[in-house]
């Protein structure tokens, strides 16, 4: 069985993917955005909190 934060977890990074891909994308067609880079590393940011989080979380005692 997954876990909810797992899925939660695949999901942030294949946001994140996308996010990077866009960034690519709109740097190579020389129209890039001021902002992008901005989200994109909020995103990691995020990621990287999330992990935390999850990773820290207090565990049930048995």
């Amino acid at each position: 069985m997954v876990s909810f934060f797992k899925l939660l977890g695949i999901g942030y990074i294949l946001a994140i993917l996308l996010l990077v891909w866009e960034l690519i994308d709109i740097t190579l067609h020389s129209a890039a955005a001021p902002y992008t880079g901005l989200f994109t590393a909020m995103a990691f940011i995020g990621l990287v909190a999330f992990y935390l989080f999850v990773r820290f979380a207090p565990t049930k005692e048995e």
